[in-house]
């Protein structure tokens, strides 16, 4: 089972259905809010909005355009917005 898989049911279990969306704060940014869709995720970035589908990865759920890079591991992710500076994020909350 994949990370989307587990975060999905783990909502779902909460009673937050399908659309929650998860909170994430990473380091020198705005907090990056994910909603999963299908095989893909939606990042909102302040008053950005960037869709990144589902990537290969050997451990985690990784989300890619080939430029862009969200990569969820447990409650950490690391998003690198193609400028070769990866910052570092955490889950803080669920909405």
């Amino acid at each position: 089972m994949n990370v989307k898989t587990l975060l999905l049911a783990a909502t779902m279990l909460a009673g937050g259905g399908p659309t929650t969306d998860f909170v994430y704060t990473c380091e020198g940014m705005p907090p990056v809010i994910v909603r999963f869709a299908g095989n893909a995720a939606e990042l909102r970035i302040g008053q950005r909005d960037l869709t990144l589908p589902q990537g290969r990865s050997g451990s985690g759920a990784r989300f890619t355009d080939g430029k862009r890079v969200f990569w969820i591991k447990g409650n950490e992710a690391t998003f690198d917005s193609g400028d070769g500076a990866p910052k570092a994020c955490r889950l803080t909350g669920r909405g």
